[in-house]
């Protein structure tokens, strides 16, 4: 009995909690009543404001990662290696995306000041993700949400208030706008947020394995006082960061938490913006923390502003007439400083004296009406204010109110009404998607590795870190039997392909597609080119959170023959060496060790599967260089010299060997599983004393403002003579 009591109380409370956050209990959801919710008038001054600072980061953001400031090394060369999301929408090449570029930085100028608002978004929006479905490499959660953000947007009435639009065209002012206008965008912020826990919440983060020494860095000085480096690390970016991410936005909802969680909501993005090179992505969060605050704030914080504007003005004006004074004191005479002063005098009791207004009545006589006392500034800028409001909703009411008999009315109402509904039915299709992608893997294998969610609409923010070792690209000419090996940089704009079995195969056809192109050009010389029938294999080693550098896709085989469909694995993919858990606390202690010996030894772990061997080139500047066997059999070939013709050893556990700098070996696992071995060196490279010494500053702020600034101008400039550049040729062609 009593547990029933209690659940009906919690149930109790929490149908006052709803009615007072809804207007209705409960029991009486219908989708009317959600309807009328999500078009209860709110106050328009925050989505203003929200506008504003969007529009003006976007602005930054543009030449920067957008890559304005670089599209002829973008978008210039023919021969790039593009990764398009789909292969019928690709880029259109310079100069043409020089127009693409104008239209998105003018877009994102008339988003923030609210002009031509409904042409704008729109075009921002397309643009936008134009160049992010042409280019897969260049993807991160923070360029995904732009775009939402920018889409949200377009759709909204953002523009009704502080904006041009509304200053040229006063009948699109509004000082109210409905609440779904901030329950998509607020929504779309909890998402961001709630996700980013959720995704954490695994066992390679909880255990402190995913983001390794990054309490290094000086941002985590005040934790240092009273804790270590790894326990920084463990404690702080990751349980912290872990719990800060999946309830944040909950406590920026609620009046009685507000305040303290947007401090630390500040703090967080503020150091993410030193800790890593993700743009404008923290200003962005921070320009729209403001919207869990009350829709109003910005018109309650506007007249105290305009109040110390004013106050601040007096004073100046006051401190200027007494420097006046003072000098007319010292220039006139006696007789005139005495004029001055009874005038000085007279001005001032009529500045300060009180108003007195006479009054005759019906007997003639005077009556003397009460002054009242001079009103305080700030109130009356805040009435003031509330007063151009009202009245602006009067006059927007009068022009709006139809002029038709009640049968049109009627159906006007009945269309307003139906149009309602459907836009209900999109947030709640949009919340539904929203919610639904960062889970949406089971569907879209192909863009799956290692892990799921390596794209933007999963929010696996800093959940994985990725330590590419080597990269290896093969092709065979299968005619004439030759192999050459390609320089992965050679056509590409990152290393980001190598990691995504989905870019992979792109990257292998763009390949075969230039290197055709070389053999057209080159076709006097068959002995400089390869013939058609060519094979292309990669061998990429790589680490995930500090685990063995193994091999990600499998390099026999040939990926011009490879099959690979979104919706299916991806068949080259190979498996992570999830054997080698059990060798992460030796890893650590073994870390710890070698790094004991000197400041410059170091150690790297490597694992290999059955069957496959690794061909290896140490440099000469590393000096000292042992394998060491921790599991598993293989057969260690060192480069055949003089000293050693054809020889090879055989290598089991805790076996090691000494290897000479500067030459070729090859390690080849012929057990029956995975094998795990590491290098330990000393790099000399490292303990030559550096010539010149730099300083770096700790918040270089004036040198980020500059390069912005100067990429700004590039991207300008590059905009300008391309678009100059294209009319030229379009009159050449006429």
């Amino acid at each position: 009995m009593q547990a029933k009591e209690k659940v009906s109380a919690l149930y109790q409370k929490l149908d006052d909690k709803f009615a007072q956050q809804f207007g209705f209990k409960i029991k009486d959801v219908t989708f009317n009543r959600i309807v009328e919710y999500m078009y209860a008038p709110k106050d328009s001054s925050s989505l203003a404001v929200t506008r504003i600072l969007f529009g003006l980061a976007m602005l930054f953001d543009i030449p920067d990662e957008r890559g304005g400031a670089s599209m002829v090394k973008r978008w210039g060369d023919p021969n790039t290696c593009h990764f398009p999301l789909l292969p019928f929408i690709t880029s259109v090449g310079m100069p043409y995306m020089a127009l693409i570029y104008a239209a998105l930085w003018i877009g994102a100028l008339c988003i923030m000041l609210g002009y031509r608002f409904r042409i704008a978004a729109p075009v921002f929006t397309a643009c936008y993700w134009y160049l992010f479905l042409i280019e897969k490499s260049f993807w991160n959660n923070h360029s995904y949400l732009f775009g939402l953000v920018a889409m949200l947007l377009s759709c909204t009435e953002a523009n009704c208030y502080w904006s041009l639009d509304a200053y040229l065209d006063p009948t699109t002012k509004k000082s109210t706008v409905p609440y779904w206008n901030y329950f998509i965008l607020k929504y779309q912020f909890f998402i961001l947020y709630f996700m980013a826990g959720m995704k954490k919440g695994t066992a390679e983060w909880l255990t402190g394995y995913s983001v390794q020494n990054l309490s290094e860095h000086w941002v985590f000085d005040p934790f240092k006082f009273f804790l270590t480096v790894p326990q920084t690390d463990y404690l702080v970016v990751h349980w912290f960061v872990f719990m800060f991410d999946l309830t944040v936005a909950i406590w920026m909802m609620y009046a009685s938490t507000r305040h303290v969680a947007m401090v630390f909501c500040a703090l967080f993005h503020l150091m993410n913006s030193r800790l890593f090179r993700i743009g404008m992505f923290p200003w962005v969060c921070l320009a729209t923390m403001p919207l869990f605050y009350p829709f109003d704030w910005p018109k309650k914080l506007a007249p105290y502003s305009k109040c110390l504007y004013r106050k601040a003005q007096q004073t100046v004006c006051s401190k200027i007439k007494q420097l006046r004074k003072e000098t007319i004191c010292d220039c006139l005479p006696k007789d005139s400083m005495d004029q001055f002063d009874s005038e000085e005098k007279n001005t001032e009791l009529k500045e300060h004296e009180e108003i007195v207004t006479n009054k005759t009545n019906r007997n003639g006589t005077d009556e003397i009406n009460k002054v009242e006392t001079k009103p305080d500034i700030c109130k009356e800028l805040a009435n003031i204010e509330e007063n151009s409001d009202k009245d602006q909703n009067k006059y927007v009411d009068k022009e709006e109110k139809p002029s038709n008999e009640v049968a049109t009315i009627g159906n006007d109402l009945h269309k307003d009404n139906k149009r309602r509904k459907t836009t209900v039915y999109f947030i709640m299709a949009y919340v539904f998607i929203q919610a639904f992608l960062p889970y949406s893997h089971f569907i879209t294998k192909g863009s799956n590795n290692w892990t799921n969610g390596l794209y933007g609409y999963s929010w696996d923010m800093m959940v994985h870190t990725w330590d590419v070792s080597t990269v290896i690209v093969k092709v065979v000419d299968n005619d004439s039997n030759e192999m050459m090996y390609i320089d992965p940089q050679m056509y590409t704009l990152n290393d980001r392909w190598s990691r995504h079995g989905d870019m992979v195969y792109q990257y292998a056809h763009c390949l075969k597609n230039n290197l055709e192109k070389v053999r057209e050009i080159n076709w006097r010389y068959p002995s400089k080119v390869l013939s058609r029938n060519i094979s292309i294999y990669v061998d990429i080693w790589c680490s995930m959170n500090g685990r063995f550098v193994q091999r990600m896709f499998d390099p026999k085989v040939d990926l011009l023959k490879a099959s690979w469909s979104p919706f299916c694995k991806v068949p080259y993919l190979m498996p992570l060496l999830d054997e080698a858990i059990h060798w992460r606390k030796d890893m650590d202690d073994i870390r710890s060790d070698v790094h004991s010996w000197s400041e410059y030894s170091d150690v790297v772990f490597f694992a290999d599967f059955p069957g496959y061997d690794q061909e290896k080139y140490i440099p000469e500047e590393l000096q000292n260089v042992t394998l060491t066997i921790l599991e598993g059999d293989v057969v260690f070939e060192p480069e055949v010299t003089q000293q050693r013709i054809g020889q090879s050893f055989k290598l089991t556990n805790g076996d090691r060997i000494q290897i000479i700098p500067g030459t070729f070996h090859k390690v080849i696992n012929i057990g029956k599983e995975p094998a795990f071995y590491m290098y330990t060196f000393f790099n000399h490279t490292q303990e030559e004393p550096n010539v010149l010494t730099t300083t770096n500053v700790k918040l270089p702020i004036f040198k980020e403002l500059y390069r912005r600034f100067f990429n700004m101008l590039i991207f300008a400039d590059l905009v300008i003579r391309n678009i100059f550049q294209l009319f030229k040729f379009s009159q050449c062609n006429s």
